[in-house]
C-alpha cells in the first residue's frame, strides 16, 4: 500500500463548485486535514467552467477552511476545449515544480455522467491520463442498464487502465458497512454458522420519510430500482453474501464481491414496484409509472446460499428511515427464530434478538435485544467520502466498485426490469408514510381483486 504521508499529491476536482463538492468533498478533506491523514506536500486544484467565483465561497463551513485555502486555486476552463487540457496539464507541472518532484494526481470528476464522458476522452487524448500515479476517481450512476454501462467500461478503458479508476459507491465507504467484513471474519460464532444450513433468509432495506425533494429530472429518468437497488442494495448484498478472501488478501474484495453478483438471479414472482400518492402531481407527469418504490428477490447458485430468499427493498415517503440488514436464522426444533440485524444508519450498530423467561411465576418466554451501538463506544463516525479520499490516496480499491461488479449489477436489474414488464400487477400506489409491508399487502389484494 502506497505511503500517503510521503506523497507528494495533487487532487484535481472537476466541477469543484457543484453541490456535492461543497457538501461533501471539501468538507471531508478538511476533516482529514485536521486528523492529520492527508500528504505533507497537497494541493488542491479546482476546475470549474464559471469564471468568477472566489475560493472562500467554497469553504463556508468548512472545518479546517485555512488549511484548504492556502492549498487551493481555481482553474476555470472550458470542459470540451483541447487547448483548455493543455494548459491544465502545464499548470500540473508548475505545481509539481514547486512541490519538488512528480506528484500523485487524483482526479476527482464531480459532474453528471454525461458531462464526465468527454472529459474522459480529453484526459485521454491529451495525455494527461498516461501521466505517472495517475488515478481517476468516478461518481455513480454508472450507465442507465447492461449495454450503455459495458459502453462506458470501454470508454473509460480507453483513457485509463482498470487499476487507475475508482468507481465511488459512497455506501462502499460508511463505517457500518466496512465493518460487515471484520463483523464476519473476526467473531466465529456467526461465521461459522454464515450459510443456508443456519440462516433461513436475508433481508436488506433501506427506506426513506422524504420524497424526491425536487428531484424531478433526475428520478423521472432514474427510479428507486436504478437508483439504490442497482448500486447501494446489491453491494450490501454482495458484502453479506459473499466468500471471504485471506486476511493478506483484502484487496481481492471487489473480485469475491463481483463472484457473488454473478451468482445471483432474480426471482420473477417476487419483483414488486410501487408509486407514492402524489408523486405524478409533484413531477407534473400525471401517466408517470417510474417507481418510488421496489422490492425484489434473488437467489443465489453458490452452493453455501442455495435456497435461501435475499430480499432487497427500498423506498421514498415510507413510514421510517433507516437502511439495515437483516439475517433470519432457521429456527429448527424451537418454537420462534432469532434475528440479527446490522444497522447501517440511522442508529448505527448490530442487533441480536434471541429468547428469555420472563422473571415470575409464569413461564413466559419474551423476544430480549442484545446491542451494541457505535455511539456509546466510538462517539462520532468518519464521513463516507473521508474514507473515499484516503483509500484512493492509499491506491486501496477495497471500497471501490470494479467494472465487473458494475456489468453484474446491471445484468441483475435489466431481469428485474423486464420481470416487470410481464407481470400482472403493474404499479402499486400507496400512501405516504406506509411501511414496506403494507405495500406488499396491498399489491397483492389488488391482483387479487383483478
Amino acid at each position: 500500500m502506497e505511503n500517503t504521508a510521503r506523497t507528494p499529491t495533487i487532487l484535481i476536482i472537476v466541477g469543484i463548485t457543484g453541490n456535492l463538492s461543497r457538501r461533501k468533498l471539501l468538507p471531508a478533506i478538511g476533516e482529514m486535514a485536521a486528523a492529520g491523514v492527508l500528504p505533507e506536500q497537497f494541493r488542491i486544484v479546482g476546475v470549474t467552467r464559471q469564471q468568477t467565483v472566489a475560493s472562500s465561497a467554497l469553504l463556508e463551513n468548512v472545518k479546517n477552511a485555512e488549511y484548504l485555502r492556502t492549498r487551493m486555486t481555481l482553474s476555470p476552463m472550458s470542459l470540451t476545449d483541447a487547448a483548455g487540457y493543455a494548459r491544465l496539464g502545464a499548470y500540473l507541472r508548475e505545481n509539481e515544480r514547486e512541490l519538488g518532484g512528480a506528484a500523485q494526481r487524483l482526479w476527482y470528476l464531480s459532474v453528471p455522467p454525461k458531462t464526465a464522458w468527454p472529459i474522459i476522452e480529453h484526459l485521454g487524448l491529451s495525455g494527461l491520463a498516461k501521466a505517472p500515479n495517475t488515478k481517476l476517481l468516478l461518481e455513480k450512476p454508472f450507465g442507465v442498464d447492461s449495454e450503455s454501462a459495458r459502453e462506458l467500461v470501454m470508454h473509460v478503458e480507453r483513457s485509463f487502465a482498470p487499476e487507475q479508476v475508482y468507481r465511488i459507491d459512497h455506501y462502499l465507504a460508511k463505517e457500518t458497512v466496512q465493518n460487515i467484513l471484520v463483523f464476519r471474519r473476526d467473531n466465529p460464532l456467526f461465521e461459522h454458522s454464515w450459510n443456508k444450513d443456519a440462516i433461513e433468509r436475508v433481508d436488506i432495506l433501506a427506506s426513506e420519510t422524504i420524497g424526491i425533494e425536487g428531484r424531478i429530472a433526475f428520478y423521472e429518468q432514474t427510479g428507486a430500482l436504478r437508483d439504490l437497488v442497482q448500486s447501494h442494495l446489491l453491494q450490501l448484498a454482495a458484502l453479506t453474501l459473499m466468500t471471504l478472501p485471506e486476511e493478506d488478501q483484502l484487496q481481492r474484495v471487489p473480485h469475491a464481491r463481483a463472484a457473488l453478483l454473478r451468482t445471483l438471479q432474480v426471482d420473477p414472482d417476487h419483483v414488486h414496484r410501487g408509486q407514492y400518492a402524489g408523486y405524478r402531481d409533484e413531477v407534473g407527469n400525471p401517466a408517470s409509472m417510474v417507481e418510488t418504490f421496489a422490492s425484489v428477490t434473488l437467489f443465489s447458485t453458490d452452493p453455501r446460499w442455495r435456497g435461501v430468499p435475499l430480499t432487497l427493498t427500498t423506498g421514498k415517503a415510507l413510514a421510517e428511515k433507516k437502511t439495515e440488514i437483516v439475517i433470519t436464522y432457521r429456527r429448527g426444533s424451537a418454537p420462534k427464530t432469532n434475528r440479527l440485524t446490522l444497522r447501517i444508519q440511522p442508529n448505527e450498530g448490530i442487533e441480536l434478538c434471541f429468547f428469555a423467561k420472563r422473571p415470575g411465576y409464569d413461564r413466559t418466554i419474551e423476544r430480549v435485544p442484545l446491542a451494541f451501538a457505535y455511539a456509546d463506544y466510538f462517539g462520532a463516525l468518519p464521513d463516507a467520502y473521508e474514507h473515499v479520499f484516503l483509500d484512493a490516496l492509499r491506491g486501496d480499491h477495497t471500497l471501490f466498485a470494479s467494472s465487473e461488479e458494475v456489468l453484474e449489477s446491471w445484468r441483475i436489474v435489466d431481469a428485474v426490469r423486464s420481470a416487470w414488464e410481464t407481470r400482472p400487477g403493474g404499479l402499486t400506489l400507496y400512501p405516504q408514510g406506509a411501511t414496506p409491508e403494507r405495500i406488499l399487502e396491498k399489491e397483492a389484494s389488488d391482483i387479487l381483486g383483478q
